[in-house]
């Protein structure tokens, strides 16, 4: 490899695969806003309803960790996460990009004292949705329709329209809400795989989604709704999420690949490592020399070890105005 290529960064994808390869893995142990929200459901029965945008043979799936502890919060942080999830550096779609991975070489423990090893993940976008029930007004149903689901729309977020240079212009745009589901196969996708399975995709209709249980011990209740023949890929409607979509800058790779960069490792787990302002990886001055590379080298020439310059830019310009 030559300082001036880069491997392509090629994540594993597709649901077959990736419930297989979590069996192994646990068998051997002009407009931006900000980033989409991540799926969550905290309490035990709390529901929601999604739309997934993507289908089962793109989820990506990657080695990741999970609940490992974070660093010591730098010096005037207002709120700094006790754990946080992270993509390993060690996962194939990293071969040729990272030569280490912080947590697994220095075999860090996770909040529950016990080895943060990697399982699988797997990685999705989806829209999030909300039953609309009737309120007896004749817009609703009318009387008769009192209390019952009649449909299912977008939620909504609200965001500022930002100029070139990053600065409000007063107008507010409305987008559909994104949501990035990051789950494991058993006790998730799997379930959708197997929804997959009978209707030969996951985006032709919305999914009531519940929480089972608390803690390690919760599984999700996935129920699919009946399929709105004028919302599928395809259609007008569908289009006009995928724009969304592009508009927003949201790409699953670079999101991913982000939890496994350098600066990411550097900012909540190697304290060895210091981010500056710009996000420039540097070492402490009692670090030694070598280990991580660099994600933000500014030459542009995607040096060997480090991101592809499309995917560095990628990651880099999420959340930030595109003019």
């Amino acid at each position: 490899m030559t300082a001036n290529t880069s491997p392509v960064m090629n994540f594993r994808k597709g649901g077959n695969a990736a419930e297989e390869a979590e069996k192994e893995s646990n068998a051997s142990g002009g407009r931006r806003d900000r980033s989409p929200d991540y799926f969550s459901l905290k309490e035990d029965k709390a529901s929601t309803v999604v739309r997934l945008l993507t289908d089962h043979d793109d989820w990506i799936y990657v080695e990741q960790h999970s609940f490992v502890p974070t660093k010591a919060a730098p010096k005037g942080a207002e709120k700094w996460p006790k754990a946080m999830m992270s993509v390993c550096r060690k996962d194939p779609a990293f071969e040729g990009h990272f030569s280490d991975c912080y947590i697994c070489d220095k075999k860090i423990k996770n909040s529950f004292e016990k080895l943060a090893s990697s399982r699988i993940r797997v990685w999705a976008i989806a829209v999030e949705r909300e039953l609309v029930r009737g309120d007896g007004s004749e817009a609703l149903g009318g009387p008769s329709k009192l209390g019952v689901v009649i449909g299912v729309r977008d939620k909504i977020d609200e965001v500022d329209e930002l100029n070139a240079d990053g600065k409000p212009t007063g107008n507010k745009l409305n987008y559909p809400r994104l949501l990035i589901i990051n789950a494991p196969m058993k006790g998730f996708f799997a379930n959708l795989k197997a929804l997959h399975g009978l209707y030969g995709t996951v985006c032709d209709r919305d999914f009531s989604i519940t929480r089972d249980g608390t803690g390690t011990d919760t599984n999700y209740k996935i129920v699919p709704i009946d399929p709105i023949p004028d919302l599928k890929p395809g259609t007008p409607a569908w289009d006009l999420y995928t724009q969304s979509v592009a508009e927003r800058e949201v790409v699953l790779e670079a999101i991913v690949g982000e939890k496994a960069s350098d600066e990411y490792y550097a900012r909540f787990f190697d304290p060895s490592k210091t981010v500056d302002k710009d996000g420039n990886v540097t070492e402490t001055a009692s670090a030694a020399v070598g280990g991580m590379m660099n994600l933000a080298s500014s030459d542009g020439t995607g040096a060997s070890g480090a991101l592809p310059a499309d995917m560095r830019d990628k990651i880099r310009n999420l959340g930030t105005p595109t003019g």
